[in-house]
């Protein structure tokens, strides 16, 4: 049974000093802060830029169903299903956009003139910075800011696109339209930035009589793809050749994003690790130090059990106040970093990244849960040979 003289006698190991020395357990202490505080800034920071990707390519390009090959005209029906928040049909094609100073492959996707009622997350991801989509402007675009500072042009300016119709290979023939770029934007996604060009539906068959219709959908919770899929296919007979969820169709990009942040995560946890080694460390030679004292206890009536958890408590009060000062620094760091970054190049005004940070309370809560484990097994498995000393055998010699 637990005593309070325990967690007396604990708090005093813990803040025992020898010599005038700082005591291992502040120094324990000390390095599980660090090491949740790192562990929480890099985190915070990998979920901004990992999460930021994810959200530009699901809201702007896989979406979280694609539909490929069914009929036109079956946009609201789809609509009607539970569970999905927007539908988009649209057209995609490959092509090369040219320029008095340079040409580029691109992406084109035309999309159709009730786009911005159908999906406004759409253009909030999309970001159009200057200008505007204007589907019922004719021959306008909307380009990447990478792009239009690939191709030397702004707002305003013509360009013109070169595709590739006819009904079969041999007949194949490149045809030249040109367009008047209405708006820039600025996702975040460098790809796409540098790549994508949106204009309006009709514009896009006009210059590719080959694109096929495609629907996006948008569902209210991404992660309940699969069951839309099956309704998809049971009412209005969807099947899994012409639907893909947007697991499958960026399955190797999420997949290498996931390990990048495990080896993190892994990596950066092993200075749990080590500091664990030092608790481990401190706790056996506290007990050999300490074992008059411990014959002590044992002598006026103390069990072993109650002597282990002296030690116990003390790893775990390790744990417990390196963790919560390390998860108040890093929560700190972490919405502070831009400030501290500028601070850092001294005010440079070359300095002007923008570094994303998403703090997930889930993974923090996780991060300071693995500290108080660590700490604590540490300390446990170091007061397995407190069973082992007795009273008789400590005050034989005394």
């Amino acid at each position: 049974m637990f005593k309070k003289w325990v967690l007396f006698v604990s708090s005093r190991y813990t803040k025992n000093t020898r010599n005038g020395r700082v005591s291992t357990g502040i120094l324990s202490a000390i390095g599980i802060a660090v090491g949740v505080l790192a562990l929480i800034s890099v985190i915070s920071i990998m979920n901004g830029f990992q999460l930021g990707f994810i959200e530009d390519i699901l809201e702007i390009s896989s979406y979280h169903i694609r539909i490929n090959g069914a009929e036109t005209g079956r946009a609201d029906e789809f609509a009607q299903i539970g569970g999905i928040k927007s539908v988009m049909p649209f057209y995609e094609t490959q092509t090369l956009i040219n320029s008095p100073y340079n040409i580029e492959p691109c992406l084109v996707k035309g999309l159709p003139d009730d786009a911005v009622e159908r999906d406004p997350s759409f253009f909030r991801q999309l970001n159009i910075y200057r200008g505007d989509f204007r589907p019922d402007t004719a021959g306008s675009i909307v380009i990447g800011r990478i792009l239009s500072y690939k191709l030397g042009l702004s707002i305003g300016d013509t360009v013109s696109l070169i595709a590739l119709n006819g009904d079969a290979f041999r007949s194949l023939r490149p045809e030249t339209s040109e367009f008047v770029i209405t708006g820039l934007f600025q996702s975040g996604y460098d790809d796409f930035d540098a790549s994508m060009i949106i204009m309006s539906d009709k514009s896009l068959t006009e210059i590719d009589s080959s694109a096929k219709l495609k629907y996006g959908i948008k569902l209210e919770n991404r992660f309940g793809d699969r069951k839309v899929l099956g309704r998809l296919e049971t009412e209005d007979g969807i099947g899994p050749d012409k639907a893909i969820s947007w697991r499958e169709y960026n399955r190797a990009f999420f997949s290498a994003l996931k390990l990048e942040k495990t080896m993190m995560t892994v990596l950066l946890g092993l200075i749990f690790l080590v500091v664990s080694f030092g608790i481990f460390n401190s706790t056996r030679r506290a007990i050999a130090e300490k074992q008059e004292e411990i014959g002590i206890l044992r002598a006026i009536g103390a069990t072993p059990s109650q002597i282990r958890q002296i030690f116990v408590i003390n790893g775990f009060l390790i744990g417990a106040v390196g963790g919560t000062v390390g998860v108040f620094a890093g929560l700190a760091v972490s919405m502070n970093i831009n400030g501290i970054l500028r601070l850092l190049a001294l005010n440079s005004s070359s300095f002007l990244i923008n570094v994303p940070v998403r703090i997930l309370p889930s993974e923090v809560a996780m991060i300071f849960v693995f500290a108080l484990i660590f700490c604590t097994a540490a300390a446990f498995t170091a007061s397995a040979k407190i069973s082992r000393i007795t009273p008789q055998e400590v005050l034989r010699y005394e």
